[in-house]
């Protein structure tokens, strides 16, 4: 559990954040505990990572082996980030956890300018778990390929907020 005041001193003056190989299927709130420590903060850069082949199963991810999910208590009441210009998550699927974060973020971050949603290159061994599981298709939400998909993901992304900057997806 992070321990903000103890990172506040040395996030103080941090313009540019990245939090890297977080577990696909975790909630990422957690992360605005780090924005809350450094609210010079920019860039706010989040790498989601889900590599089947590293847990040596044969099929989809809900067999993947039992993962612990941060579950740290957190008042998050009305804390903002006023410098916050732009969210980047790479790895991104329209997971509700991770949509969950994203509408938290622009809930906090009143200057926020762009969302950049990125997919990532599969590699072969994960590729050939998820066509083994169901051919055809992958057993999990993938990155939105294209526009009806992204429509969704901005609509509900976008649900409830004011966010009027766009929404890159790479």
């Amino acid at each position: 559990q992070p321990e903000i005041k103890e990172l506040s001193s040395t996030f103080s003056n941090l313009r540019k954040l990245f939090i890297l190989e977080v577990f696909f299927e975790f909630d990422l709130l957690w992360i605005t505990a780090f924005l809350e420590a450094a609210p010079s903060v920019e860039i706010l850069h989040i790498g989601v990572h889900e590599h089947a082949c590293e847990f040596g199963v044969q099929s989809a991810p809900e067999s993947f082996p039992e993962t612990t999910n941060p579950q740290w208590e957190m008042d998050f009441g009305g804390s903002m980030n006023l410098l916050l210009k732009e969210l980047q998550i790479v790895g991104f699927r329209p997971l509700e956890q991770q949509l969950t974060f994203i509408r938290a973020i622009l809930e906090r971050a009143p200057n926020l300018r762009t969302v950049v949603l990125k997919d990532v290159e599969h590699c072969e061994d994960c590729n050939a778990l998820a066509l083994s599981a169901q051919p055809g298709a992958l057993p999990w939400p993938v990155f939105p390929k294209n526009k009806d998909e992204r429509d969704t993901v901005v609509r509900r992304v976008m649900d409830g907020t004011s966010f009027s900057g766009p929404i890159i997806f790479m």
